[in-house]
């Protein structure tokens, strides 16, 4: 048994990816993922250069778990949190759907679950991991392009796959997330999946747009409903006193 903490990592190999999509179904399968949304993707550009000379780079790509993950700041209830092993979470119960992660993502892998109206995103399998299985998009990958484990562990599939190698990870001048998606080699179409910059919702908008908002609605309408009620006593005591 590990005697340190584990971080979670992905590696990705994009040169063995071949666009099959197992991982989709798997990762649908697993999560029920309404038709329409997707929790992961492949990413691509299409074919590029001239025949004979093609060629097509597929990019396996997903949320990155990030170090830093800018979502669990702007979650104004906490439903978005991050685990001491890194994976970065939704507690549904505790969403209430104002989407404001999914605003703060640099990403866009994060998405309102139209089944449900909750945030919804990559959890890394978190069920099965926990169970000491692998997530269901690397166990299906029949190219070996998705890997996932431990990068503390010196001696993890993931830690074995990035020594020695050249890695990149989706980071740019204006984001760096920390992000825990390493991809072996270079990425000849890193544009389809690199992060944007994005203004980051906190929680004092959430309460300023929408909560005290919603509060004053509420107080307005409790006051009317008072009003009312203390109208129709009066109206009934004047009654009740004419018929003396």
């Amino acid at each position: 048994m590990a005697s340190h903490t584990p971080r979670y990592a992905f590696v990705i190999d994009a040169t063995r990816c071949i666009d099959c999509r197992a991982c989709l179904v798997a990762c649908r399968a697993e999560w029920e993922t309404p038709l329409g949304q997707t929790r992961i993707w492949v990413r691509t550009s299409g074919v590029k250069g001239e025949f004979p000379a093609l060629t097509q780079e597929f990019i396996p790509f997903q949320c990155q778990h990030c170090q830093d993950p800018w979502c669990v700041e702007a979650c104004p209830t906490g439903a978005t949190f991050q685990r001491a092993d890194g994976l970065v979470l939704i507690d549904e119960n505790a969403c209430i759907g104002c989407g404001f992660c999914v605003e703060a993502c640099p990403y866009f892998v994060r998405f309102i679950n139209k089944n449900n109206g909750k945030a919804d995103k990559c959890s890394g399998c978190v069920t099965r991991v926990d169970a000491g299985e692998q997530p269901a998009c690397v166990e299906t990958c029949i190219g070996g392009s998705r890997m996932f484990g431990d990068i503390n562990d010196p001696d993890s599939e993931v830690s074995r796959a990035i020594r020695g190698r050249r890695i990149e990870r989706l980071i740019t001048p204006l984001v760096d997330t920390g992000p825990m998606v390493y991809y072996l080699g270079s990425l000849d179409d890193a544009v389809t999946v690199q992060p944007v910059p994005v203004d980051k919702p906190t929680a004092e908008k959430f309460w300023s747009g929408f909560a005290i908002p919603f509060a004053k609605v509420a107080i307005a309408l409790a006051f009317i409903g008072q009003t009312g009620a203390f109208i129709m006593q009066l109206v009934r005591g004047e009654r009740e006193f004419d018929e003396m």
